[in-house]
């Protein structure tokens, strides 16, 4: 079974609620988590907060941490999925961000640099990988694939800690 498949048998479970905030995926999370039939009893909504400014009106990330963090940190993306969590009062909020191909020349970090925040009322996760890949395309996809997973370890920490 597929991760978003099991994310939704657990969720709809608990009366779990979920929402996304999307960088460089670009919608393409929450577009598989919708995939699955019955998502709406536990998927409230999405937001694409591409530019700092969305990530500012938006997600009501602080526009002097997104300037002291960057756009590309653990930092940012934990405050995404908080401020995603906090703005559609669901249970779990995820965030992703990073570098697609080809690259950002203003950032330091490598291109296929990816970073996956999640998020409850008490507890969150962040985590930092590297995609290698020359396309866009495949990078979103691996990013998703990815997200899903930890997404799914995170639920089921927080079904074992009940």
């Amino acid at each position: 079974m597929r991760a978003e498949k099991k994310i939704g048998k657990i969720l709809t479970k608990h009366n779990w609620t979920l929402s996304t905030a999307e960088s460089c995926t670009g919608g393409y999370l929450a577009s598989k988590i919708t995939d699955v039939a019955g998502s709406s009893n536990y998927f409230s909504n999405g937001y694409i907060t591409y530019s700092i400014e969305a990530k500012f009106q938006e997600l009501d990330i602080p526009m002097n941490s997104l300037e002291e963090f960057g756009v590309y940190s653990c930092k940012t993306v934990v405050l995404m999925a908080e401020g995603v969590r906090k703005k559609t009062v669901t249970t779990f909020g995820i965030a992703t961000t990073g570098i697609a191909p080809p690259g950002d020349s203003s950032s330091s970090l490598p291109t296929g640099t990816a970073f996956v925040g999640i998020a409850t009322a008490k507890k969150n996760k962040h985590y930092m990988f590297l995609i290698r890949t020359n396309s866009r395309r495949r990078f979103k996809k691996k990013v998703v694939k990815i997200t899903l997973k930890m997404l799914l370890a995170f639920i089921y920490e927080q079904e074992n800690e009940r």
